[in-house]
Formats: structure tokens, sequence, C-alpha cells
């Protein structure tokens, strides 16, 4: 697989990548809400042909493969193997008709077959945006639709922004970081999704958003555990000593029993469902 994004590569096939595969099900929950609205925006129809981009552990692939029916075709790709290898058992546990391939759609070969280019939270990472998605339009039949979903600013996205907060005073100093270098909000600026869009070849983007509470745990310390151990924080304190590690903890906890609430914690999720023609 040859990338120009190599350290996405690399991060994903690494800790982050398996962790996430062995986490699949809380991943699932917590973005129940968004695979729901994006699967209804985007409408898969029977014997249409989808392509899944960032296809993870499989989700919404399996989903989308159930919408097309014994007609259709649906391709997921992913860089990250772990969670290739997951979705691959996923599959044939299910004798779905899913397919599945390792590649990075910033350089993958298409052929322009595609009905449907879908993706949930996977199009953020690329290091030239308009390059990639001028390679991901390849794809796409005429008449065809691109439909994605990414985050908003993170003072929106508060499932991730609080305890984010709450751990930073125990963190080292970090610059002001590019709010277009690829990651979770690289896609904020939703006149810069259009503006990548329209220069890649797409038409007539249109973005809405998508606002939900979110479960992060029935009390404060699960809530914590969760942000901490599989969530937002999980790369921050990767590389953190126990005293580090500790401290956040403490921190994130005292912040998140200021959310409790009679069903636990939920905090805000939020982000843009995007829609364009090729």
């Amino acid at each position: 697989m040859s990338t120009g994004n190599a350290g996405q590569v690399a991060y994903w096939n690494g800790p982050i990548g398996e962790a996430w595969a062995r986490e699949r099900d809380k991943r699932d929950r917590d973005h129940a809400f968004l695979t729901r609205a994006l699967l209804d925006l985007a409408a898969p129809k029977p014997g249409e042909h989808v392509l899944d981009i960032g296809c993870g552990s499989g989700t919404t692939t399996l989903r989308l493969a159930e919408a097309v029916g014994p007609k259709g075709y649906v391709l997921g790709i992913d860089i990250s193997r772990p969670m290739l290898a997951l979705a691959r058992r996923r599959a044939s546990a299910d004798r779905s008709r899913a397919r599945f391939d390792e590649g990075d759609a910033a350089d993958y070969f298409f052929e322009p077959t595609f009905d449907l280019i879908f993706s949930q939270l996977g199009v953020m990472f690329f290091a030239d945006p308009v390059a990639a998605f001028t390679n991901i339009h390849r794809a796409a039949r005429p008449g065809g639709r691109l439909v994605f979903a990414c985050w908003r600013h993170p003072f929106e996205h508060l499932w991730a922004f609080v305890p984010e907060s709450a751990a930073k005073p125990f963190l080292p100093p970090t610059p002001p970081s590019d709010p277009n270098a690829p990651g979770r909000y690289a896609f904020q600026n939703p006149d810069r999704v259009k503006s990548v869009l329209l220069q890649a070849g797409f038409h007539a983007p249109e973005l809405q958003k998508l606002d939900a509470q979110t479960f992060a745990g029935a009390t404060p310390e699960e809530a914590a555990a969760s942000a901490i151990d599989s969530g937002p924080l999980q790369r921050t304190l990767a590389d953190a000593d126990a005293a580090t590690r500790a401290n956040v903890r403490a921190a994130v906890t005292e912040r998140l029993a200021k959310e409790m609430g009679p069903n636990g914690i939920y905090l805000t999720s939020a982000a843009w469902l995007v829609q364009a023609r090729p």
C-alpha cells in the first residue's frame, strides 16, 4: 500500500488500532446516534454499489451491505489491519456480502463504479485533503453522491472537550495546534469543508448540524475511565507516567461529577453531516 499518510498508517496499526478493534462495542454505542443519522441521509438503495471510507471494524459497512441487498456491492477500505481483521471476521460470521480491503483513500486506485461514497468519521486525517478527495471523486459514477460525517469545533463537542479540559493542567504545555492539521477536528470549519470538496470536483456541498447527548458513563468514575482508557484522552496519555495518569483521572472524575444526572452522565457530541454530488 502506497500512502502519503505514513504517520496515520503507523498510528492506526499500532496499539491504538488494536485497542479500537477490542473496544468495537463501545465505539458502536458512542457513535450510534451518528450512524443512524448518517445512514438515513445516505439512504442506500437495493442494488447500489457503495464505498465505505475509513470503515474501521466494519459496523457501517455491514449495515450498508444489508441495505443494498444481494444485488448490491459494498467495499469498505481502511488503513488499520487490526480493525480490518475484525471486520472480515464479522462479515464471515454474519454471512455478509460486504468486502474489505486495506488501503488509503488518498491514493487508492478507484474505478468509477460507486453510486454512494460514504464515511463515518474517516475523512479528517488526510495530509492533503484536496488531493485525497480528488482521488475519491474518481470512484463516483455519474449521478452518484458523497455522504460523510465529521466533528465540529471542539468547543461544541463537549463529549471530548470536557474531559480534555479537566486533564490539561496536568499535561505538558503544547503550542496552539493548526485547526486544519489532519485529525479529529480538521473539518470543523464548514467553509473549509466546502472549499475542499469544490476544489476536488464535487458540486453543491451541503452541511447540517447534528447534536446528540452521548452516554459517557453511569458514574463519574466510569465516565472518567471511559475518557482516559478508551476515549478522547487515550492517545494523549498513551506515554504518560503513573503519577500523571492518576492526577488526570482524579481531575476528570471530579469534573464529570458536575455533569451527573438521574440516568448517568451524558455529554453533547457535535458533528457535521455532509453531502455533495460528483
